[in-house]
């Protein structure tokens, strides 16, 4: 039978990180902020969330079609002990090369493209460099799948619209000729079932695959009306990765709009992004906004644009100069106010004027700030709305003073956030570890400031849970 008082802790802890990791994506601009979170609590497991929420805060996954990535990369990181932090993306810790992890190359025939029927439209674009377009079939299907097993492994999975399910020994099954792994039945619809829902998802365009002296180099697919390239790490670019070489224009003439791939296109001179600055299409504008060669001048002007989801993207933009920010801080859309709010490169003064805005989500971000001056803060703490002041509660650059009138308040959260702050003073944990509710004294019991005489006398708490964690930080079995 559960119990209330433990479902009820479960939850709060449960959705204030849920709350947090949304906040961290939505700063990143990551797109369903909210439903990515979701996904990460389906791990039920602390250490993988922070590892798939690292790599989705780089860009390098996308969920839920990276699931396996993610589900593979972290087993080799607890059976390896890595550091996940260490690695921009899951491939590069699956493709890692370890000394106790002897990795069996494919013994099938070497896979020529040439000879593929699904790949056609041959295109040399120099350099060794050769790009086919892929028939979008099942078949197409399974010859990308034989061109990963015979240059990369048979192990490999770097694309989710070729990866195919675990289950068998990779290395036992790398050892047997083709015939025998025909039979074991590698390249069965059911073994690539998951991935060919992700093939016909990512079918905005006809699908290409790069060579490179007959080697397998990356794939071009996507869900989105935009090229890109994925390579053996599943990188993303708009160009073919790994070689300076520009993409097959005349694919992209005929297949998308150009507009958009220049837009796209880092290598896109100022005076290009400029004219395209000026079109009458947002999603070529909304391009341009996202591009890392963008000019200042440029973010200036579109900073002005009608469209609020421009503005959105300007307000997230790390090099948006402070006065497009302080104009942008009176937009008339929500949204871009709260990613004023959140750009760590707002002035003091805009993070000021925002914390009087009407729109209590927006006090929420600038309560969360790490910049935000303490006089800020103090006013917070006086906020109307109690999830404001709970904010308040856990920013650690809090005032010790505001600390202390938090503690008096008479919502059971604010006290929990006050009781887990690293800057609450001895003084705070001493009066909070007599809290009437167990939770505020079980998360006294938790902060890793809490002094060792408070840890004693919680240990003989009248509430187990408060009693257990007590003697967990003291050592005590």
């Amino acid at each position: 039978m559960s119990n209330p008082f433990i479902d009820a802790y479960l939850k709060i802890i449960t959705e204030s990180r849920k709350d947090d990791y949304t906040q961290q994506l939505e700063n990143k601009g990551v797109e369903n902020a909210s439903e990515m979170a979701n996904y990460l609590f389906q791990y039920n497991n602390p250490k993988k969330e922070k590892a798939a929420l690292y790599w989705l805060l780089r860009g390098t996954i996308k969920l839920p079609e990276d699931q396996y990535k993610v589900d593979e990369a972290f087993n080799l990181i607890e059976k390896q002990h890595l550091d996940f932090q260490k690695f921009d993306n899951p491939m590069s810790i699956i493709n890692r090369e370890d000394k106790s992890t002897k990795r069996i190359k494919a013994q099938s025939q070497k896979f020529d493209p040439n000879k593929e029927p699904t790949f056609s439209n041959k295109k040399d674009l120099g350099n060794g460099v050769v790009v086919y377009q892929v028939k979008d079939s099942k078949e197409a299907q399974l010859a990308v799948r034989k061109a990963i097993d015979s240059n990369w492994g048979y192990d490999k999975n770097p694309w989710c619209l070729a990866a195919r399910k675990s289950g068998f020994d990779q290395n036992e099954v790398a050892q047997l000729s083709e015939d025998e792994q025909e039979k074991l039945g590698r390249y069965s619809e059911d073994e690539l079932e998951t991935a060919w829902h992700y093939w016909n998802k990512y079918n905005t365009y006809p699908k290409r695959i790069a060579f490179k002296n007959g080697k397998l180099l990356a794939f071009c697919a996507n869900n989105e009306n935009k090229i890109t390239w994925w390579n053996k790490n599943d990188k993303s670019s708009v160009n073919i990765p790994e070689v300076d070489i520009e993409d097959d224009l005349e694919f992209i003439k005929k297949y998308t709009d150009y507009n958009i791939y220049l837009a796209q296109n880092p290598k896109t001179s100022s005076e290009v992004l400029m004219k395209l600055a000026n079109n009458e299409d947002n999603n070529i504008r909304m391009s341009v906004a996202k591009n890392p060669n963008t000019s200042v001048e440029i973010l200036e002007k579109l900073a002005n644009d009608k469209d609020w989801q421009i503005r959105l993207i300007i307000a997230k933009n790390q090099k948006a100069p402070k006065e497009v920010l302080m104009k942008l801080a009176d937009d008339k859309d929500n949204a871009v106010k709260e990613s004023v709010a959140s750009n760590s490169n707002t002035p003091i003064k805009v993070l000021e004027k925002l914390a009087d805005d009407k729109d209590w989500q927006i006090r929420i971000i600038i309560a969360k700030n790490q910049k935000v001056p303490k006089e800020v803060l103090m006013k917070l703490a006086d906020d109307k709305d109690n999830v404001v002041k709970e904010i308040v509660a856990s920013n650690s650059n809090t005032p010790k003073e505001t600390l202390k009138k938090l503690v008096e308040d008479e919502d059971l959260i604010v006290r929990r956030y006050v009781a887990l702050n690293s800057n609450a003073p001895k003084e705070i944990l001493e009066k909070l570890a007599d809290d009437d509710h167990w939770l505020v004294r079980h998360h006294v019991a938790s902060n890793k400031n809490t002094p060792k005489e408070i840890l004693e006398k919680l240990s003989n708490d009248k509430d187990k849970l408060v009693r257990d964690k007590a003697k967990e930080k003291l050592g005590i079995k």
